[in-house]
């Protein structure tokens, strides 16, 4: 299924937008450096996935929620109260959107997955470095798999002498590290120093 945008308008709006200038007091991806300890390059995706998080609340009209990296963005982006009330929400989107607070743990929350479908529809598969896999357990136990598989491997090839089943179980350890690298989301390098919004 080939990505499209629904509400051209709003993307247009939401695309000519910029996050780093007035009427914000500070650049949104300065903010995110100096509060998360990412590099630049980071935080302005980051701030591209926050853009595509707005579109999918505004075109849908639904009560989404956004990954936890996200939510940090948009939290930042609704402490400049002018620029995110006053300017964004009117201007850009059309309504105001409400933070609701506290979600609930992304794997529990059928708006977080409901996200990731609309997200999958208008922009390809999410990036689990900025969008984790709410089927946690799936992942573990896929990983879980992987690490037996290869001890059971070491074993043969300890039993056998066979320098085959050495390799299948290296490969196998090989591929469990690349998946926990694949799979795990960026994480959050420093503590907020803020209360939430």
């Amino acid at each position: 299924m080939k990505p499209t945008k629904k509400d051209r308008s709003l993307w247009h709006r939401l695309e000519g937008y910029s996050f780093h200038e007035y009427p914000l007091t500070r650049s949104l991806v300065d903010r995110l450096g100096e509060e998360t300890g990412h590099s630049v390059d980071v935080c302005y995706i980051l701030v591209e996935e926050y853009r595509r998080y707005m579109y999918l609340v505004g075109s849908t009209g639904e009560t989404l929620a956004p990954s936890p990296i996200v939510d940090l963005v948009w939290q930042m982006h609704l402490e400049d109260h002018k620029a995110y009330f006053d300017d964004f929400c009117p201007r850009i989107i059309g309504r105001t959107i409400h933070h609701p607070g506290d979600f609930p743990s992304y794997e529990d929350d059928p708006a977080y997955s409901r996200t990731l479908d609309y997200y999958a529809e208008e922009f390809g598969r999410a990036q689990v470095q900025f969008w984790p896999d709410p089927d946690f357990a799936t992942v573990r136990m896929s990983s879980i798999l992987f690490w037996i598989s290869g001890i059971l491997a070491i074993m043969l090839s300890l039993l056998f002498s066979s320098m085959f089943f050495a390799v299948i179980g290296a490969l196998l350890f090989l591929t469990t590290l690349f998946l926990k690298w694949k799979f795990s989301s960026l994480p959050l390098r420093a503590e907020r120093k803020r209360g939430t919004t």
